[in-house]
C-alpha cells in the first residue's frame, strides 16, 4: 500500500525527492505515469512532466496523478517543486489541495519550505536565495528567461492563497514553539504557511513541528524538506546492504542535456579522464534545419565508442540556446542516443527533461530507488525494457567533480564528497 505520494514536475526532481524514502528502507518507486502499477512500493514519486506545460495542462496533469493514488490512509502527500521556483507550481498546488480536500472532507494546511541547504538554496523572510544571491538576480533565472522575484508570499497570494510566514527567528525557537506558531496561523485562517530555512537543522525543526499538528498537512518543497521530513518521522538513515554498480563488462553512458554552466563544467571535468570518450554535439546539428546525415554520423560515433567498451560522455554545446527550443533539442538528442542504451551498463543523466525523454523512449517505465551519490544525485535501477543503474541530476546541482564521483560510484569506487552516500 502506498504510504507516501510525491508529485513532481520533472524527473530529476521526482527521483531526488524520492530517494530520501529509500534511505530509510522504504520500497521506493519513481514512475513516469501515475497509472503504472506501484508494484508493492510504499513510497511512489510521480513525474507529471509539467515543467514546460501550459498552466491549464499542468493543473490537469497533477489532478489526474493525485486522484489516481491519493487516499485518506496516505501518511504523506508531498508536492515537489523546483528549488528555484520554475514551472507552474502555484496553480498545481491549488489543484492538488482541491483533490485532497475532496477526499479528506476538509482543506489541509499547506507547509511551503523550498530550501535545500545541501545545494545552496535557502529561504529568508519568505525570499528564495541561491548560493546567497536573491533568486531574482540569480543566473539560473536569467538563463531560463524568467523575471520577477523569489518572494514566496507574493507568489502564493497572487495565486489566491491566504499566506502566513514563519521566519528564521521563529524557527530558531524550536519545535514546540514553532508548532504553537503554526496553530496560530491556522486559527487566523491561513491556507499556507511559508517557512524560512537556511540550514538542515532549520528544515528538521519545520518538519518535526508540522508533524505534531492534529491534521496532516500538505507538504510543498524541494528534496531538502523531504529529507528533513523523513528524518523527523522515520529516524536514522539505514544504508542498503547491496551497493548498486554498473553491469560488469559494459560501459557507463553519461548524457548531459542541461544548458546549465554548472553541468558543462562537470562535463569538462569528466572529459579530462583518460578512459572516457567525450562527444560534444553542436546545437545546430540538433535543430530541424540541420542535415540528418550529420546527426547520424554522431550517432554512429557514439555507438562505436560504447562498443569499444569505453565509458562515453555526450553533451550539447554551441551558440546560446533559446530556452524555448530546449525540448526540441533534447528530443533530437534522445533520438540519437536511445538506440545506444542497450550497450550501456549504467546511465548518468543531467537535466530533468533530458532524463525523462531518454527513459520514456527507451521503454523504461520508472526507477526503483536505491540511494544517492551525494545531495542532488540519486541512484535507481530502471524498470521496463532495460534494467541498469541510473543516476539522475538536475543541471545546476553539484560541483565540478560531481559527474566524476557519480561515475566512480558506478564503477565501485567511493565518493569523496562529505555528504555522499555512495553505494546505498
Amino acid at each position: 500500500m502506498v504510504e507516501i505520494l510525491i508529485i513532481a514536475d520533472d524527473l530529476t526532481g521526482a527521483a531526488d525527492c524520492a530517494v530520501s524514502c529509500a534511505t530509510v528502507g522504504a520500497d521506493t518507486l519513481v514512475v513516469l505515469d501515475a497509472s503504472a502499477d506501484p508494484g508493492g512500493a510504499t513510497a511512489v514519486s510521480v513525474d507529471v512532466n509539467s515543467r514546460a506545460m501550459t498552466a491549464q495542462e499542468a493543473g490537469a496533469a497533477v489532478t489526474v496523478a493525485v486522484q489516481q493514488l491519493y487516499s485518506k490512509t496516505l501518511r504523506i502527500l508531498y508536492h515537489k517543486i523546483d528549488s528555484t521556483l520554475r514551472g507552474n507550481w502555484p496553480l498545481e498546488l491549488a489543484h492538488i489541495r482541491q483533490v485532497a480536500t475532496n477526499v479528506l472532507g476538509h482543506a489541509p494546511l499547506v507547509i511551503v519550505a523550498p530550501a535545500f541547504p545541501g545545494t545552496g538554496r535557502a529561504t529568508i523572510d519568505g525570499q528564495v536565495f541561491v548560493n546567497g544571491t536573491p533568486l531574482g538576480s540569480a543566473g539560473l533565472w536569467k538563463q531560463a528567461g524568467l523575471t520577477g522575484s523569489g518572494d514566496l508570499r507574493a507568489i502564493l497570494e497572487n495565486a489566491g492563497f491566504r499566506v502566513g510566514l514563519v521566519n528564521l527567528e521563529q524557527v530558531a525557537l524550536g519545535t514546540e514553539a514553532l508548532k504553537v506558531r503554526l496553530v496560530k496561523w491556522v486559527d487566523a485562517g491561513s491556507d499556507v504557511v511559508v517557512c524560512d530555512a537556511q540550514t538542515e537543522d532549520d528544515l528538521l525543526t519545520v518538519a518535526a513541528a508540522a508533524l505534531m499538528l492534529p491534521e496532516k498537512p500538505l507538504w510543498v518543497g524541494s528534496a531538502g524538506l523531504m529529507r528533513a521530513l523523513i528524518a523527523a518521522g522515520e529516524g536514522e538513515v539505514v544504508p542498503s546492504s547491496a551497493p548498486v554498480r554498473a553491469v560488469p563488462g559494459k560501459p557507463i553512458f553519461v548524457v548531459v542535456g542541461s544548458a546549465s554552466s554548472v553541468s558543462h563544467m562537470q562535463f569538462d571535468a569528466l572529459a579530462e579522464e583518460q578512459d572516457v570518450i567525450s562527444l560534444t554535439i553542436p546545437t545546430s546539428t540538433l535543430r530541424e534545419s540541420s542535415a540528418p546525415e550529420r546527426l547520424q554520423s554522431y550517432a554512429q560515433t557514439c555507438a562505436a565508442a560504447l562498443a569499444s567498451g569505453s565509458d562515453v560522455a555526450v553533451t550539447i554545446r554551441g551558440e546560446e540556446i533559446n530556452f524555448q527550443e530546449g525540448p526540441q533539442l533534447v528530443a533530437a538528442l534522445a533520438e540519437m542516443i536511445v538506440p545506444c542504451l542497450s550497450q550501456a551498463g549504467g546511465l548518468i543523466v543531467t537535466g530533468g527533461e533530458t532524463a525523462r525523454i531518454i527513459l520514456d523512449r527507451a521503454g523504461i517505465s520508472g526507477l526503483r530507488m536505491q540511494g544517492e551519490i551525494e545531495p542532488g544525485a540519486p541512484l535507481g535501477v530502471s524498470q521496463g525494457d532495460i534494467a541498469i543503474p541510473v543516476i539522475t541530476k538536475a543541471g545546476a546541482f553539484g560541483d565540478r567533480m560531481t559527474l566524476k564521483r557519480c561515475r566512480a560510484a558506478l564503477r565501485g569506487g567511493r565518493s569523496n564528497h562529505s555528504d555522499s552516500a555512495t553505494g546505498r
